[in-house]
């Protein structure tokens, strides 16, 4: 049979329309799931503020701790989305029989709440553990392959005299090194001299130690049985914890199953954790055998090179920690457009070290970094900041795990100020702590739950609401910040000898959590510590915003003139912590924005060593040397009151990008600019009805309250004065909302009697007085009141606001026009015109 072929114009207009096809095929758009997606278009941002997508929700953390009834999730599920509230994250607890955990009755119970979720346009995704830490499986992992279970090594040391021979007990390796009159280790003569079966050894001449390693099974600090620096882990734990769902929802992973909560919160393992594989990736990094450099960990050598030991040893360990453990999992996820939620401790310099080794590291190796604000925990900025810092470098969503054993005191109240700070705190994805299958409310650790046996459940979508709103736009754009904070973490590696010393006090466990007590830390360490925290906390609370650097940061920097930046975050100012070690690269950069303008701030001990060299670096001290010269250095370390002089020297030298000139209410802010635009987190901590005037740095064109508990957007009018804009704002108590400033549209006008102004400020005065357009103003001190007459009238002996610290002003002014000073409009010229000047006794 013959087939008649097409005529020419026929195959023409045929191979047309292939092509088109083919083309359109390969200019579609890949799939972009709802976590990836950003806007810098400020009008789409505007027109879909009133109703995000609902992943922006918050999600809550569902405890299935009761025997599996689907019937149940699935109507809990139901009543979850009803008020908005994404059924977040199914995690198996204590109370579920550990055998229905990835059972069919598992996944059945799981389909039917995932059908709800998707009914509602909400997501389920789900936890990959059976209680925690992560990467057990249940004890399903040790069950396969014993091999992986946790290992620690642990020594016997003794002081032997040369001419002798001895015996070197059965060990995983032995080690030996020359002592000098003090007891240090000569770092020259360290060697490996066994491992294996007993053997017998001559000693040479001088007084020597011998140290003998063996390993033992020891849990993690969070309970963790097995070795999370094998880089075999993964391969077991994978296939049992996650594959199981790729099977039964490959087409939902990356969409209605949009990411996996990975509850480990550090646990690389117990003191000197140890693994096949450590000395096999140390000697990859640091080019020498892991075992030669062991005893530098407990004890100081001669030369110094025990802080570089230390740093080396938590350098490899959190290597593998982060890649084959967290980032392999958070690859994996990543393959299928799904998320990895890290959920890691960051309490304290002490507790990253014990636990988690390099926690900003940790947070790089997941696409999502997270943590946990237990209880009110979200009050204070410090657990927040560095997790904070690295989704801001590196662009991604930040998690957090929200009033986790509140217990019977939760209350709206607190619901709404935990929101308000978290955003403040840079969080876009909220997880409520918690809901519980098991509904007796015996049975519920810190009852009750979030769920319907509180009253206010039933309005729970208002909370929700609002929180989807602010978490939504805090996802655009990037945080404004002017000053760059260096992490002191390597000096805490450094200065970790007690830590590791294994007479120390055992306080983690097979059976459960460890609480780790920090008395046995270096003291500098312990300073260390404090000063950072501190630091934050007064930052934060005047209004003085900042990100956090580690060396990797500080390694991507650029400096220019009066700036150093990384990535598009740029910094006027720095702020050095007390450090014990600073890495080369780091010092010289410090230096060097120093020297071109930059701001820096000193609080504390100098370093002194580097990862390059050790406990004394030339380098270094002569870095640092050269750094207090610099006329752009603020030397407080030697100041008793240097946390609270802190904003102060920073205000001096750097124009603030938000200010409260008036009103009684405590704020805080983030700025953060987006397409373009400027938007203002402003946040009220106060439980009245508030007033104030604020001043904003940065902002042009119309602003506007974005209402996230309505999803209204208002114009406000503003003032623009030499410092930046002026804006009368009202606060409900605990309200929050975004201040916008719209670049498409003018401002609106401000009420008429307002005028524009200038600030003067005083000689030999910390007194600010406001100037309007017209008239005259002579001041010379501020010791009696200013008056707009000719002649000053008599003083005042009661002012009623016992919350201001007032001052008097003497001089002569002669006011033609109303005008607004720092603290309030007057509107009549024949009016007596206040100032005052906050100040503490003392000063």
């Amino acid at each position: 049979m013959t087939v008649k072929q097409p005529e020419p114009t026929v195959r023409i207009i045929l191979a047309s329309m292939i092509s088109l096809i083919l083309a359109g095929a390969c200019t579609k758009k890949p799939y972009q799931p709802v976590w990836q997606r950003k806007t810098d278009d400020f009008n789409e941002l505007r027109m879909t503020f009133q109703d995000p997508p609902l992943w922006y929700a918050p999600h809550t953390f569902w405890f299935w701790d009761a025997p599996l009834d689907a019937a149940q999730t699935t109507e809990m599920a139901k009543n979850m989305t009803r008020q908005r509230l994404n059924p977040g994250y199914t995690h198996a607890r204590r109370g579920l029989p550990k055998e229905q955990w990835l059972s069919e009755e598992w996944f059945d119970a799981f389909a039917k709440a995932l059908k709800e979720a998707k009914k509602a346009g909400m997501t389920l995704g789900y936890n990959d553990e059976y209680w925690w830490p992560s990467g057990q499986a249940a004890g399903r992992v040790l069950a396969s392959r014993p091999d992986l279970k946790a290992t620690s090594l642990r020594y016997a040391r003794k002081t032997v005299e040369g001419g002798t021979a001895i015996e070197i007990p059965q060990s995983k390796f032995s080690v030996a090194a020359r002592l000098n009159e003090r007891g240090q280790i000569l770092s020259g003569t360290l060697e490996v001299i066994g491992g294996g079966p007993a053997l017998e050894w001559e000693v040479p001449a001088g007084r020597w130690a011998v140290w003998s390693y063996e390993t033992y099974h020891h849990a993690g600090i969070d309970g963790g049985l097995v070795n999370y620096l094998d880089t075999g882990l993964m391969d077991v734990f994978i296939p049992i914890a996650h594959e199981p769902y790729e099977a039964r929802f490959k087409r939902d992973m990356g969409r209605s199953i949009p990411g996996v909560f990975v509850d480990n919160e550090g646990d690389f393992g117990w003191k000197m954790a140890w693994s096949e594989y450590l000395p096999v990736r140390y000697e990859e990094m640091k080019d020498r055998d892991i075992r030669t450099w062991m005893p530098l960990l407990t004890e100081e050598d001669e030369e110094g090179l025990w802080a570089r030991a230390r740093y080396d040893w938590f350098d490899v360990v959190s290597d593998i920690y982060c890649t084959h453990y967290l980032g392999r999992l958070s690859n994996w996820l990543e393959e299928r457009d799904m998320y990895c939620i890290s959920n890691l401790w960051e309490e304290s310099l002490q507790l990253i070290t014990e636990a988690v080794g390099d926690l900003m590291r940790a947070q790089r190796s997941v696409t999502m970094p997270g943590n946990d604000a237990l209880d009110m925990r979200s009050q204070n900025v410090h657990d927040f900041k560095e997790t904070q810092s690295v989704c801001e470098f590196e662009d991604r969503p930040f998690m957090c795990e929200i009033m986790g054993v509140r217990g019977w005191g939760q209350s709206p109240d607190d619901m709404k100020r935990t929101v308000n700070l978290v955003t403040a705190w840079g969080v876009n994805h909220i997880v409520a702590h918690g809901i519980y299958n098991n509904r007796k409310l015996t049975n519920i650790p810190f009852p009750a739950d979030w769920y319907t046996e509180n009253p206010y459940f039933e309005y729970l979508d208002l909370w929700t609401d609002f929180a989807r709103r602010a978490s939504y736009v805090n996802r655009q754009g990037r945080l404004v910040a002017d000053v760059l904070m260096i992490n002191p973490l390597e000096s805490a590696w450094a200065l970790s000898a007690n830590y590791f010393d294994d007479q120390k006090p055992e306080t983690g466990g097979e059976g459960g959590i460890a609480e780790i007590a920090h008395g046995y830390w270096d003291p500098r360490v312990v300073e260390m510590n404090k000063v950072y925290t501190q630091a934050m906390e007064k930052l934060t609370t005047s209004n003085i915003d900042y990100l956090i650097a580690d060396r990797h940061y500080m390694d991507l920097a650029r400096i220019e003139p009066s700036k150093i930046t990384i990535g598009n975050h740029s910094f006027s100012a720095v702020v050095l912590p007390p450090a014990f070690m600073l890495s080369q690269e780091t010092a010289a950069k410090i230096l060097a924005f120093a020297k071109q303008g930059g701001i820096v701030v000193l609080l504390g001990d100098l370093p002194e060593g580097s990862p390059e060299v050790g406990a004394t670096d030339d380098l270094i001290l002569k870095q640092m040397q050269e750094l207090r010269k610099q006329s752009g250095v603020i030397d407080l370390s030697g100041e008793p009151e240097k946390i609270e002089k802190l904003p102060d020297v920073l205000a001096g030298r750097i124009s603030p990008q938000f200010r409260k000139l008036s009103g009684n209410v405590s704020l805080v802010y983030a700025h953060r600019q987006i397409g373009g635009s400027d938007f203002y987190w402003i946040v009220s901590r106060s439980d009245t009805l508030s007033t104030c005037t604020v001043q904003l740095r940065d902002g042009q064109g119309r602003a506007e309250i974005w209402d996230c508990e309505t999803g209204e957007i208002e114009p406000v009018a503003y003032h623009r004065g030499s410092s930046g804009n002026l804006v009368e704002l009202a606060f409900q108590p605990y309200q929050a909302y975004w201040l916008v400033f719209n670049t498409n549209e003018p401002p609106i006008d401000p009420p008429p009697s307002v005028r524009t102004f200038e600030e003067l400020a005083l000689d030999q005065s910390p007194w600010l007085l406001s100037l309007p357009g017209s008239g005259t103003v002579k001041v010379s001190t501020a010791e009696i009141l200013v008056s707009p007459l000719d002649e000053p009238i008599g003083e005042f002996t009661e002012i009623p606001d016992a919350d201001w610290a007032w001052q008097k002003i003497l001089g002569e002014v002669k006011i033609t026009e109303p005008w607004l000073s720092e603290m309030f409009y007057i509107p009549e010229p024949t009016t007596t015109f206040y100032y005052r000047y906050s100040f503490e006794p003392g000063d």
